[in-house]
């Protein structure tokens, strides 16, 4: 008996006072604590720190000969298409000119003009009369690094097209060499018979058309204070006479030449146009080009500067024409501000120095 209760007894003084006990407990639960802690335990409830910086948004791409919203930066890379169409009475109504994004009318021989139509925004489902390619083509088709669909040209010009398209100025789709791209309709008579489209020429000119190229962008923003103007005749003779009405309704300018007013025989509608642009500068005969009726071709200074009228929003813009090499033109007002144009279609005419503008 004795020797039993001294055996709980000693056992009893061998264990800690309930007190050490819990003081033991409570710091092996804070090492615990802090082990976990230490090694970054996927339960901890401290909330993930969050980057509340606001970001500035992305500038959208931007159609440079048109300068409306394009789907995206790769976009405004596609290379761009040029259709020579005849502008002589017999020739109209054109097809194409509804989806051009930009048209340049030019003086040619005999007191006619001939366009030719830009596409890259998108491409025409159906475009013509195609006509020949002119000397005076070569000023801006390096500058576009273009497609260029024609139906021939004098000996002279198919030799300065071609060796300057040899040198990766551009891509020339000839009907001579490129029959498939064109068709020959028989609603109109030759040489008003030749058709194409933008998949057509696209198909023509194989993988270099579908290749990217650095487009020179026209400059598109906000009107500056202009004088009002709702009206201006580019005073081309007889049925090549051009007159411009501002409709505010639609915020586009009515086209008018020869008395009838420009229509797209495709799209079966009147064209109408946000911009007007006429360049001045000084038109001479090429020497040993004269046609049949004895008109010599003639070509213009494309460099430098000279005087310029711009139309938009019912305003009209004096100011001065600029560019150098292969750049694209710039346009300012007396003040050496730039004068801007609206997104939208733009018909650009080279005319005479001489030419009064009303």
């Amino acid at each position: 008996m004795l020797a039993s209760q001294a055996v709980a007894g000693a056992a009893y003084w061998l264990q800690p006072p309930v007190s050490v006990r819990s003081l033991l407990g409570v710091l092996a639960f804070l090492t615990l604590a802090v082990a976990n802690g230490c090694g970054g335990s996927e339960t901890s409830t401290n909330p993930p720190q969050t980057n509340t910086t606001p970001t500035a948004a992305a500038k959208p791409a931007i159609w440079p000969l048109r300068g409306t919203t394009a789907p995206n930066a790769d976009a405004v890379r596609r290379r761009p298409l040029v259709v020579k169409i005849a502008n002589d009475s017999a020739a109209r109504p054109q097809s194409g000119i509804a989806q051009a994004d930009v048209v340049m009318e030019i003086v040619v021989e005999g007191g006619i003009t001939r366009y030719a139509l830009i596409f890259q925004s998108q491409d025409p489902d159906r475009v013509g009369p195609v006509r020949s390619a002119r000397q005076s083509d070569l000023n801006y088709l390096p500058m576009l690094k273009a497609v260029v669909a024609h139906v021939g040209a004098s000996q002279e010009v198919t030799r300065l097209v071609r060796d300057a398209a040899k040198s990766g100025a551009f891509i020339d789709i000839d009907e001579f060499e490129h029959a498939d791209a064109f068709e020959r309709i028989t609603q109109r008579p030759a040489p008003y018979n030749a058709y194409t489209s933008g998949k057509k020429v696209r198909d023509a000119a194989g993988t270099a058309g579908a290749e990217k190229v650095n487009v020179p962008a026209l400059a598109f923003g906000a009107a500056g204070i202009g004088t009002e103007a709702r009206s201006l005749v580019v005073p081309y003779e007889g049925a090549q006479r051009v007159e411009y009405e501002y409709d505010a309704a639609s915020t586009s300018y009515k086209r008018m030449q020869g008395g009838q007013a420009t229509l797209d025989e495709s799209a079966k509608k009147e064209v109408r146009l946000e911009n007007v642009v006429v360049i001045k500068t000084e038109i001479k005969e090429i020497a040993g080009t004269a046609d049949s009726a004895g008109a010599p071709s003639v070509d213009y200074r494309a460099t430098g500067s000279g005087p310029v009228v711009v139309l938009r929003d019912g305003k009209r813009f004096d100011g001065t024409w600029s560019r150098q090499g292969d750049d694209m033109y710039v346009f300012k007002d007396s003040a050496g501000a730039p004068i801007l144009l609206r997104p939208g279609l733009t018909w650009i005419h080279i005319v005479p120095m001489t030419f009064e503008l009303m």
